[in-house]
């Protein structure tokens, strides 16, 4: 599979997060004031594979169905079927895409799940989903995912108010995720972190997002970085 095969695949995911700024301004929903926010980092090899052979098989009764079912969709409908809003809404694919993954080695084709950040945005049940790509000489990748619940299952989406937060899962150690949000790292520089976005509600997700910016505005800070950023990611 070439590079270019690989970026059509996780164009799935990864392209709607990072141009979810560019859609229309009404779409913005603001985080509730109280929200539970969790955190769960997946154990080792835990792999996201095309394990489904039609649309039928894929319930996405949990958000790990869900990634499973994107990188099993072998025709247009499926992809639309796991996207929030459907055709609207879904990235349009080649049948030369989707013969792709029908003849993949489903075994060297997958996605690795890293860690998820649980929330709700209004009323929808929400996760973000932090990943590596692996396929076939092709150098390791990072992706997010967001997903949310929505007619009884799950479904890919983008969103312009969850991009820096997106970014954030993305790029943060498991382990400095982990630490702000259950706010049980031993670590001073995590703990600091934590005390800066933390109110008495719990976990700000504004303040949270305005710590990362600032590691790069106005100027990057290169400890901070080296710190807190997973090196596997981009």
């Amino acid at each position: 599979m070439t590079k270019l095969n690989l970026f059509l695949l996780i164009s799935l995911i990864v392209v709607s997060i990072i141009n979810a700024q560019d859609q229309d301004s009404n779409l913005i929903l603001s985080y509730p004031e109280e929200s539970e926010i969790s955190f769960y980092e997946y154990p080792s090899n835990t792999f996201a594979k095309a394990i489904y052979t039609s649309q039928e098989e894929a319930s996405n009764e949990f958000p790990e169905q869900l990634m499973e079912s994107i990188i099993s969709a072998t025709n247009q409908e499926w992809v639309n079927y796991n996207t929030l809003g459907g055709a609207e809404n879904a990235t349009q694919q080649e049948n030369s895409h989707f013969d792709r993954v029908k003849t993949m080695d489903k075994d060297k084709n997958y996605f690795e799940l890293a860690h998820k950040l649980t929330f709700n945005v209004g009323e929808l049940p929400t996760v973000i989903i932090k990943f590596f790509t692996h396929f076939e000489d092709v150098q390791v990748m990072s992706g997010v995912a967001v997903l949310q619940f929505e007619n009884g299952r799950w479904q890919k989406t983008s969103h312009p108010s969850l991009s820096t937060l997106s970014i954030i899962v993305m790029r943060m150690k498991s382990e400095v995720l982990r630490g702000i949000v259950l706010q049980n790292s031993d670590d001073p520089n995590i703990i600091a972190i934590t005390e800066r976005v933390t109110t008495d509600s719990g976990l700000d997700l504004a303040l949270l997002e305005e710590e990362f910016d600032s590691w790069y505005i106005p100027e990057i800070d290169q400890r901070k970085i080296e710190l807190y950023k997973d090196p596997k990611t981009w």
